[in-house]
């Protein structure tokens, strides 16, 4: 088979994982004839909940297919396609969802961490929403520098601060519970807008947005952000920080990932905390820097 003649569909078109049924899957195309390969043959992005992967190799073997049926076209040149700007939440729904909190189990279980006060500054602050999706869920809105909300993440968590992931990981987009049609998701850093108005602290990167939020409630003197994923366009994102003296915090299992993505990313480092300080158990259990502050704080409470 020709190198790179099947590649993963571009231009961010997701379709319903085979697997896991979350709208997360990504489809091989033939670059020859840009045509899909068949509809259960891709990736699902969900690498550490779902797996998904069913490669055009695996495909072509099963099915006894030959792939160099179909002759190479003859190329043509192709236009630059001109850039796609970024789809927008509306303001208004942003705001109303700003409200419900005691229906809220993250923002009810930020509480019984921080005290009610204090809570209710990290959730003004990320502005974190209440949503009716699932029962108790919340909105983490991914507002970026022009205070613009380019995307919410809906999640599911229970009392004790950790997410619903059964019978199925409880994760879902603003914009297709609201059936948006052709919406172009381009995602920021979640926290984003706080850089803007504290341009002169430094600035801590982590994947999770529960993780930002715990961090900058025991660590106020840092711009905590995050990517919401461990490889959710890392170096993309990135930019929203050039300038600035970043730390990246990545979890257990992603620091090479994040190390080679900041290598050569001026003012930008990595910390090792977690690689020095993980036991085995830590490692498998997958554990980030929220979980290491959170077992320091009631360990010294």
């Amino acid at each position: 088979m020709a190198e790179h003649r099947f590649q993963l569909e571009k231009g961010g078109v997701k379709h319903a994982c085979p697997a896991c049924r979350q709208i997360r899957f990504v489809r091989y195309v033939d670059s020859f004839t840009g045509e899909q390969v068949a509809d259960e043959v891709g990736r699902c992005d969900r690498e550490d909940s779902c797996g998904y992967h069913f490669t055009p190799k695996e495909y072509f073997y099963l099915t006894g297919k030959n792939p160099f049926d179909v002759p190479k076209p003859a190329i043509k040149p192709q236009p630059k396609p001109e850039p796609v700007e970024p789809s927008f939440i509306d303001t208004k729904v942003v705001q109303a969802s700003l409200t419900r909190y005691n229906q809220n189990n993250f923002c009810r279980w930020l509480c019984s961490v921080f005290g009610k006060d204090r809570a209710f500054e990290l959730t003004a602050a990320y502005k974190i929403g209440t949503s009716k999706y699932w029962q108790g869920s919340c909105v983490f809105w991914q507002i970026d520098r022009d205070g613009k909300a380019r995307a919410g993440k809906v999640m599911l968590y229970d009392d004790s601060g950790s997410r619903v992931k059964k019978p199925f990981a409880h994760v879902q987009w603003v914009h297709e519970v609201m059936q948006i049609q052709s919406y172009h998701l381009q995602q920021c850093l979640f926290g984003e807008h706080l850089l803007s108005t504290d341009s002169d602290k430094p600035v801590a990167v982590v994947e999770s947005e529960k993780t930002a939020i715990v961090a900058s409630g025991f660590i106020p003197g840092i711009v905590w952000v995050a990517t919401g994923g461990k490889k959710s366009k890392l170096k993309e994102k990135l930019q929203a920080v050039a300038g600035r003296k970043v730390k990246l915090y990545p979890d257990l299992m992603a620091f090479d990932d994040w190390r080679k993505v900041a290598a050569g990313l001026p003012g930008v480092t990595v910390s090792d905390i977690l690689e020095r300080r993980a036991t085995e158990s830590d490692r498998a259990a997958g554990l980030d820097l929220a979980d290491y502050l959170l077992r320091e704080n009631r360990q010294t409470a």
